[in-house]
């Protein structure tokens, strides 16, 4: 009798439980998405920016304001590297910055097996 009871409360706990691991399910869902997603509009930054697409065009009025202010914090902290054939300088820090969010990528897969979402 006191074995039932005790898989009557497991059950009923777990019951309440289920709703809360799926919400939490979905929201580490939706930022594992929405980190994806900024990974590629980084690499589209990068892809524009060697392609020379200035701010005029369509995608880059989409891509540029979602990338450039994080890219220029980081720019702002780390300096760039100069090459001395041509002069010009090489700015790493969109490479950071996606290293950074495919970190973050692998932290929250980390963090959904240890919840056991």
């Amino acid at each position: 009798m006191l074995e039932s009871c005790v898989l009557w409360i497991q059950l009923c706990a777990f019951r309440e439980v289920q709703p809360v691991i799926q919400l939490l399910g979905f929201v580490f869902d939706a930022i594992h998405y929405l980190l994806t997603l900024y990974s590629f509009l980084l690499i589209a930054s990068s892809v524009l920016r060697l392609a020379r697409a200035d701010e005029t065009s369509v995608i880059g009025r989409m891509v540029f304001p979602l990338t450039d202010p994080p890219a220029n914090a980081l720019s702002r902290r780390f300096p760039k590297l100069r090459m001395y054939s041509s002069g010009a300088y090489i700015d790493f820090s969109p490479l950071l910055l996606l290293i950074i969010v495919q970190l973050l990528i692998m932290l929250l897969n980390r963090l959904k097996i240890v919840v056991g979402v």
